[in-house]
């Protein structure tokens, strides 16, 4: 595996340790934390030398640091996909792959992390020709591997492939149609050299809903595209490189004293700024951005350091600002209808935190701001016990906490060793279109589970079946996510007011201070 060269490697027998040289690069700096308490995964590895990973789980650690998929890290305590920590390094002047070995260099100093290359059969698709000569035409030109959007019936996907090896197909596959295929494909079609295809396709939730109209369009998934291409994909199980966890702490080593002073910190301001009202008439359509279902948040867009807002509420900048719901900012009236232009420059790669800070301040100088924060019923999702006994199995509590999702005839959810807190922060990531974070679990039930959920997907149902109260007006085999925690979990996932904080907006000037 190339992207793990930058290690020293060290042969013993069949297997590669994958073990850190001596002069194996490192970060200048770093703090290493455990995450608050419902710290959203996000940050990455940033030019000009830092690397911020905030909420991200071991597994995460491991993957970014060797450039593999998490389904190619095997092995590890139950926690590796469970527990979330920070990451704040600076590295000035240091390009991704270097980071990625600086960062294998701090899990092994901080983590304690021993990996090693190994081959184990896994989970795969194996991808094959067909009984018929195949219906790919050679490529036209020879070049590197191209998708883009085909022809044909818009309620299809049509991915158009050009100058496509079959390798280069196989790799396609499990992001392209991630729905389908959830494990790596292997590409024993025989077929050498490249082709001009285009391969067509219903989503899950189209093909599920078409499946079951016999008076719509034929259903189409995936395989019956490839089906119509000549070639065929099967489930199996094949050798896979993988990266082996031999050991881990689960506490991180202490930070060096001083180390948070020592890293590079994010301006608090915008370089230059403008506020000033938006121009009447204008029409936003919500493009790019953080757009809420009313509009409030108008046109956004940031690129190489410019931000532009325009056609932005003041409650709508306020949302963005404190990373809060339309209904987490409480104000005056024409804060929903008075409508504002933000152009302001700042750093090119700033995270999302930051410009948030930038942002808040900004808008705290301008409209001469004065907030505070209170707790005020607002609707949340809640999961709580139903009226039987909670349909679960006790965890032997050996396989690793993780939940994902599984492709069979339906879309199930698998949780092993889960416990109901757990539940309740992943499932709102899978069942978007039914519920919005956060969950609050309310159960009660102490420990860990083994368990499946399969739901149908919200724009396969229908119609009368979409709401929260898990009532079915019509008879159907399909069900909400609310009626398969019931049917199956006996658990009850519904919407409630509970007390949440929303910033509460106590003094505002209606036209912004010109800087």
């Amino acid at each position: 595996m190339t992207r793990l060269t930058a290690l020293g490697l060290v042969i013993l027998g069949s297997t590669i340790l994958l073990g850190q040289s001596k002069n194996a690069p490192a970060f200048e700096v770093a703090d290493v934390h455990v995450s608050a308490p419902g710290t959203p995964t996000r940050g990455g590895f940033m030019p000009g030398g830092r690397a911020e990973l905030r909420g991200v789980t071991m597994l995460e650690l491991i993957s970014a640091a060797y450039g593999v998929d998490e389904k190619m890290i095997v092995g590890g305590p139950v926690w590796l996909g469970s527990d979330k920590f920070d990451v704040i390094a600076k590295a000035p002047n240091a390009k991704e792959d270097v980071l990625q070995a600086m960062l294998r260099t701090l899990l092994a100093d901080r983590f304690k992390l021993v990996v090693k290359q190994e081959k184990r059969d896994l989970p795969a698709y194996v991808l094959t020709a067909g009984k018929s000569a195949p219906k790919l035409q050679p490529a036209a030109k020879d070049g590197p591997a191209q998708t883009s959007q085909g022809t044909g019936d818009p309620g299809i996907i049509h991915m158009r492939c050009t100058s496509c090896s079959m390798d280069e197909l196989c790799e396609i596959l499990p992001d392209a149609a991630r729905n389908y295929v959830d494990h790596p494909v292997v590409n024993e079609t025989h077929l050498k050299g490249k082709f001009d295809f285009q391969l067509d396709w219903m989503g899950r939730g189209v093909y599920l809903a078409a499946r079951n109209n016999p008076d719509g369009p034929p259903p189409i998934s995936v395989f019956d595209g490839l089906e119509k291409l000549g070639l065929k994909l099967s489930p199996g199980t094949k050798p896979m490189d993988v990266v082996a966890v031999e050991q881990v702490n689960e506490t991180p080593a202490p930070n060096p004293e001083g180390v948070t002073a020592k890293i590079p910190v994010f301006p608090t301001e915008f370089e230059v700024a403008e506020v000033r009202p938006a121009k009447a008439g204008a029409q936003f359509s919500g493009r790019a951005g953080p757009a809420t279902r009313t509009g409030l948040m108008g046109d956004w867009d940031f690129q190489n350091g410019r931000l532009e807002i325009l056609g932005a509420t003041l409650k709508g900048l306020l949302i963005q600002a404190y990373d809060t719901k339309e209904n987490g900012v409480s104000g005056p009236k024409w804060m929903e209808e008075d409508r504002f232009d933000v152009i302001a420059k700042a750093p090119r790669d700033i995270p999302e935190d930051a410009l948030r800070t930038m942002l808040k301040n900004l808008l705290t100088e301008r409209f001469k701001l004065t907030v505070h924060t209170e707790e005020q019923p607002m609707s949340a999702y809640v999961l709580q016990r139903g009226k039987r006994d909670p349909r679960l199995e006790v965890s032997d509590g050996k396989a690793r906490s993780e939940c994902k999702i599984v492709f069979t005839e339906h879309r199930t959810y698998v949780c092993t060793n889960t416990t109901m807190a757990q539940f309740a922060e992943r499932l709102p990531t899978v069942a978007a279109a039914y519920i919005k974070p956060p969950l609050i679990d309310l159960t009660e039930i102490p420990g860990a589970y083994d368990f499946e959920l399969y739901w149908t997907p919200k724009n396969a149902l229908p119609k009368a079946k979409t709401t929260a109260d898990g009532e079915a007006s019509t008879p159907s085999d399909d069900l909400t996510v609310f009626e398969a925690v019931d049917k199956q979990l006996g658990l009850k996932l519904e919407e409630q007011k509970r007390p949440m904080p929303v910033v509460v907006i106590d003094h505002a000037e209606r036209a912004p201070i010109a800087q």
